[in-house]
């Protein structure tokens, strides 16, 4: 998977999404096969 189809699957993720209360992160950071960071 590319780093734009990682951060896709992972801001769709139902639990990503109850985490963010519907803030918008400010930045994404994938490392493909090791971590993913959301930055709020």
């Amino acid at each position: 998977m590319s780093k734009d189809e990682v951060e896709k699957v992972v801001l769709a993720n139902a639990e990503v999404q109850e985490r963010l209360e519907g803030a918008a992160p400010k930045k994404v950071i994938v490392v493909p096969g090791r971590i993913v960071n959301i930055v709020l």
